[in-house]
């Protein structure tokens, strides 16, 4: 159900329209249409809150501030407004503050990229659709704005990414550059970039029916993305920060996430795992034995959730193992 648009800032012709469909408190969406930072581009705004409201969701969208209004940090700015506007009137919307995602697109995207990076409100996730995000790119409509690429930093908030390898407006260069800054901050992403589909592609077929220059399957990302978005929620989304090289470089202590290279520079752990889990350290014992140096490079959980051992396991293994602290530099 649409609602009338909310007034944010009359001086800018900020609003936000609510497009409500359940009373229960889940993830809402909070989109942010393209327009290079001219106007907000309506087959982003309205017919993607409604298909989120099919799929029952409650979904806002924001115009923020574009044209004569677009000043940088002014598109920022409306975002943590509209955030503020989310938290103060959580009960009658039905939304929970702290599980806001934002979906942006094109220049929106940039807006979505940057809260997802800068905003002192991050949301829970942003959903990132041919997103202009490089200086570059930026040139053209917003030589102002900051980099998103850029921004990213350790508290980025999970993105998932959709974008177009022919995309001749927003190069594909900006999603790659984008996906350098994660894997360098160790960003949890997960990304699609469909072969071919022209710029503003939207929710696909759903706005554009089989218009040959769309790819049949652009409008995937949105299924696609709430898979994504029910895995974080539900702690089954295994988080590139578990892996190996990350715990090792910023872990406290011991644990089944970090290296077995790691594990072996503590005896007094072999020992633990040895005495109280046996079945467990044979199958260690064995992988050593027959892959040798490869196993340095992965991790207790890597191993035992390959070989099926239970979760309650794990988690014994896991709290044995963090009783030893890592003394960075030492090892």
């Amino acid at each position: 159900m649409r609602k009338k648009p909310v007034v944010l800032n009359a001086a800018r012709d900020v609003t936000v329209t609510p497009y409500l469909a359940t009373k229960k408190k889940k993830l809402s969406f909070l989109i942010c249409p393209g327009g290079g930072y001219n106007n907000c581009e309506e087959s982003e705004a309205a017919p993607v809150a409604k298909l989120y409201n099919k799929l029952g969701f409650n979904a806002f969208v924001l115009r923020y501030s574009v044209g004569d209004h677009r000043e940088w940090p002014h598109p920022l700015q409306d975002y943590e407004q509209v955030m503020d506007w989310l938290s103060v009137h959580a009960e009658e919307l039905a939304v929970d503050p702290q599980r806001v995602v934002v979906v942006g697109f094109s220049a929106g995207g940039h807006v979505a990229a940057a809260a997802a990076s800068l905003a002192a409100h991050k949301p829970y996730a942003a959903i990132l659709c041919y997103a202009l995000i490089d200086r570059e790119t930026l040139s053209y409509c917003h030589p102002e704005a900051p980099d998103a690429a850029e921004a990213v930093n350790g508290d980025t908030c999970p993105c998932f990414v959709a974008s177009s390898r022919n995309d001749w407006i927003v190069p594909i260069t900006n999603t790659t550059k984008l996906l350098d800054a994660f894997e360098r901050w160790d960003i949890d992403y997960e990304a699609h970039i469909y072969g071919y589909a022209l710029h503003g592609f939207s929710i696909g077929k759903r706005v554009y029916g089989n218009n040959p220059v769309f790819c049949s399957r652009v409008g995937n990302w949105v299924e696609d993305s709430l898979d994504w978005l029910e895995e974080l929620e539900e702690g089954r989304y295994i988080s590139i920060r578990k892996n190996a090289g990350y715990q090792d470089a910023h872990a406290g202590t011991l644990s089944i996430y970090t290296s077995c290279r790691t594990l072996e520079q503590k005896p007094e752990a072999l020992r633990i795992l040895k005495k109280r889990f046996p079945a467990q350290y044979l199958i260690y014992a064995a992988a050593r034995k027959k892959i040798g140096a490869f196993m340095d490079t992965v991790s207790l959980y890597n191993l035992y959730t390959l070989m099926r051992v239970r979760g309650k396991t794990l988690d014994r293994i896991d709290r044995e193992l963090r009783q030893f602290p890592l003394e960075r530099g030492k090892e």
